[in-house]
């Protein structure tokens, strides 16, 4: 009975500590008002894309209905869906196929959405790793994955990005790879940088000294104390990878129609920008507004995490 009281009060400790914490953190991090606008908008674009089926079917915002192209935003149409006539509003009017512009939009954040995190969640898994190797042992695998970093990072971003698809050819699989392959340099220099401050430190010592081995010590000593910069780092990323895809998809090298997404709408749009000028501004608009707040975001949170930046 002892012993389950004391590891009751242990956790009672924990929780008010985190409580705690959590606290400090959204007061400074709630003082940016331009950083809590920007979360509020990401949250509303991570519930839209979750719940795109909700808004519209996805068959629908697929499905061409040539007699209703080009309707300007607000005009409504009659489009034959599901066996039957089905009278459709058109919010942010069509595109040259007929297919609802807002539809596609909503779909489309869905796509941007899961390529940047699982790009973002990847490339942190492996330049993380990387990392923390090239900045724990030092030696000569810091020396060899530094300089394949060092040669990566000589390469425009973008151009690698562009060269991965391009050799490995046009999938969602392969878009994913290439953005991820691209974002995990950013991590190894990040996380090596952050290990080789705090693996000198005196807990880490304590902690050696105690007979732990590397990989706990890299683990549950390190990186617990290094989140704070790969935080920020992949809140940016994500702004990054959405735009990435939606480059890429501009250009022909991602998602390809009719799958709605941001960048391939862009792409079809642009022969129409003085004729229907709507089908270009509105996937435009959502691509510009998610990458500011993302960054935006990313920036008040390097505040808030570590207020000793910021003075």
């Amino acid at each position: 009975m002892h012993a389950f009281d004391t590891s009751g009060s242990n956790l009672s400790r924990s929780l008010r500590r985190i409580a705690r914490n959590f606290g400090q953190f959204w007061r400074r991090f709630s003082r940016n008002k331009l950083a809590t606008a920007s979360l509020a908008f990401v949250i509303l674009v991570a519930l839209v894309s979750v719940f795109a089926d909700l808004f519209y079917n996805y068959d629908f915002v697929t499905a061409n209905s040539l007699e209703n192209a080009f309707l300007k935003p607000g005009e409504s149409g009659v489009v034959y869906f599901q066996d039957r006539d089905v009278e459709h509003r058109f919010l942010l009017g069509s595109d040259n196929y007929g297919r609802d512009i807002l539809g596609r939009i909503v779909h489309g954040a869905r796509v941007s959405l899961i390529i940047g995190f699982v790009a973002v969640a990847f490339a942190l898994s492996l330049g993380g790793t990387l990392g923390a190797m090239a900045g724990y042992k030092g030696g000569r695998m810091d020396t060899l994955i530094m300089r394949v970093t060092d040669i990566l990072l000589s390469i425009p971003m973008i151009m690698l990005s562009i060269a991965i698809v391009a050799a490995l050819g046009n999938s969602f699989f392969n878009l994913l790879l290439a953005i991820s392959i691209t974002l995990a340099p950013r991590y190894i220099r990040i996380v090596r940088a952050s290990v080789i401050t705090v693996k000198d430190q005196e807990f880490v010592e304590a902690a050696r000294c105690l007979g732990a081995s590397d990989l706990r010590i890299v683990f549950r000593h390190i990186l617990i104390n290094i989140t704070a910069p790969i935080i920020v780092q992949s809140t940016l990323n994500v702004g990054t990878a959405i735009l990435w895809t939606s480059f890429l998809s501009f250009l022909g090298l991602g998602i390809m129609p009719p799958k709605p997404e941001w960048g391939n709408m862009l792409a079809e749009a642009r022969e129409f920008i003085q004729y229907a000028p709507h089908t270009l501004f509105a996937p435009g608009i959502a691509i510009l507004l998610t990458v500011l707040a993302y960054n935006l975001m990313g920036d008040g949170l390097r505040d808030a995490l570590d207020p000793k930046l910021k003075r």
